[in-house]
């Protein structure tokens, strides 16, 4: 008593590799309707999938060239507002310069008085007084003083 039910003539050549031998009826083949089925419309069920692809190429070429030519117009703007700045700059330097001449002639004076002071009783080395600015080295050429933090602060 086998589990499968398959007649026992079927089963008579147990040897062989296959379990069921083949059928020896014809084939049965689908065959389509006479006449063919009906045509389909594929148009109407598949939507349209977007933009052919030279259209992509010329959108796409053409987004680059508009950003390339805000670049090249930001970058102009840029050089422009440099060169303004530039000129404000130049147009402004000696007023700057003043100024910075002025305060530094401010605190030149307040240590020039601070240092005639301190120095009212000491004399140089040919026995002549101190006079207030002078240098202990004797160049001979005026060089403005190096001002450090402390003499800026001072006063």
């Amino acid at each position: 008593p086998s589990q499968l039910s398959i007649p026992s003539e079927k089963l008579k050549n147990t040897s062989s590799k296959m379990s069921l031998r083949p059928s020896t009826a014809a084939a049965i083949q689908d065959m389509p309707p006479p006449g063919g089925y009906k045509k389909l419309d594929f148009t109407r069920y598949l939507p349209d999938r977007g933009p052919k692809g030279w259209q992509l190429w010329a959108g796409a070429t053409t987004l680059v060239m508009y950003g390339y030519y805000q670049v090249g117009k930001t970058n102009q703007a840029r050089i422009q507002q440099k060169m303004q700045e530039r000129k404000v700059r130049y147009a402004l330097a000696p007023l700057m310069q003043a100024e910075a001449d002025r305060e530094y002639m401010e605190r030149e004076l307040v240590n020039l008085r601070r240092e005639a002071e301190i120095m009212k009783d000491v004399t140089d080395l040919k026995g002549n007084p101190w006079v207030p600015g002078s240098s202990q080295y004797f160049g001979g050429q005026w060089m403005p003083r190096k001002v450090s933090y402390f003499m800026r602060h001072q006063g």
